[in-house]
């Protein structure tokens, strides 16, 4: 069902999207659907040096990633954000998916959209869930995602601006002392361990942190996980994945493994998901 609003439906909307689990992939398909927006995956443009878009509106819609840690903006996000150009004119929303805290992600964006002449007019967090459920809460949850994704449709169809879902400045000065002298140090040391490369500032261990997955003997060498991996950040070598140390630790190859061969310390605290209404196709149609 289309959504309807204000604002006059024969303006152009295009929707960028990245997504690892389908999470956010569930969210852009429905936003799409509701506001006629066209879909353009991320990582089907990941090779332009840069992005010119003659949409009106412009949406991004991504994972939140290292939120207590980083800047929570995934770096296939920033770099993306990066290449758009001819934004000065663009109503610009945002749309985060996280599965705990989003943190100053949202705030974040702006600052980057910003940088390349935009304006981030509105910004919005959806939680969703990173571990299967059973089917009564699998349904209640997406209850939840489907009632959020309408009220963003119907911020962006009005053409509002000024509504960032962001950390209050009460909370930033009440986190601060946790932040910086137990969880980000902590994260900081597991991705170290991770990435073999002690003296690398954070964002450059997400890279490389890749050095710790390992693939069991269930892996049969199908090849899905190099063919999801939306940063071709995977080769087969002979019939066993190899990780080629530009991973945007998004786990799609963990997720989608259809063997779950893929194992390894850097996915010791995540559980094996992807989003119940996403298929494996839907994936692998996003690189394209």
């Amino acid at each position: 069902m289309l959504v309807t609003g204000k604002a006059n439906l024969s303006m152009s909307i295009e929707i960028y999207y990245f997504s690892g689990t389908g999470n956010s992939l569930f969210a852009a398909k429905e936003i799409a659907g509701k506001i006629n927006g066209k879909l353009v995956s991320i990582p089907s443009v990941n090779e332009e040096a840069h992005v010119r878009t003659e949409a009106d509106s412009v949406g991004i819609v991504f994972p939140v990633y290292y939120a207590t840690n980083d800047s929570g903006v995934p770096l296939i996000i920033r770099r993306f954000i990066q290449k758009l150009e001819n934004l000065n004119s663009k109503y610009i929303f945002a749309v985060a998916t996280c599965g705990s805290m989003p943190g100053m992600t949202i705030e974040n964006v702006a600052k980057l959209v910003k940088s390349r002449g935009g304006e981030l007019a509105a910004g919005f967090t959806v939680k969703m869930n990173n571990e299967t459920l059973s089917q009564e809460k699998q349904d209640k949850a997406l209850a939840h995602q489907k009632e959020k994704l309408d009220t963003i449709c119907k911020y962006v169809l009005s053409r509002k601006r000024g509504r960032l879902e962001t950390r209050s400045i009460m909370r930033k000065i009440a986190l601060a002392p946790l932040l910086y002298l137990a969880i980000k140090p902590a994260f900081s040391r597991r991705y170290r361990k991770l990435s073999g490369s002690p003296h690398l500032p954070f964002s450059e261990l997400i890279p490389v942190a890749d050095k710790s997955f390992q693939v069991n003997p269930k892996c049969s060498g199908c090849g899905i996980c190099a063919q999801v991996c939306p940063v071709s950040n995977i080769e087969l070598v002979d019939g066993r994945p190899v990780w080629q140390h530009h991973c945007e630790t998004c786990l799609a190859c963990y997720s989608w493994c259809p063997q779950a061969a893929i194992g390894g310390e850097i996915v010791s605290y995540n559980a094996r998901y992807h989003h119940p209404t996403v298929k494996l196709s839907d994936m692998l149609r996003a690189k394209q």
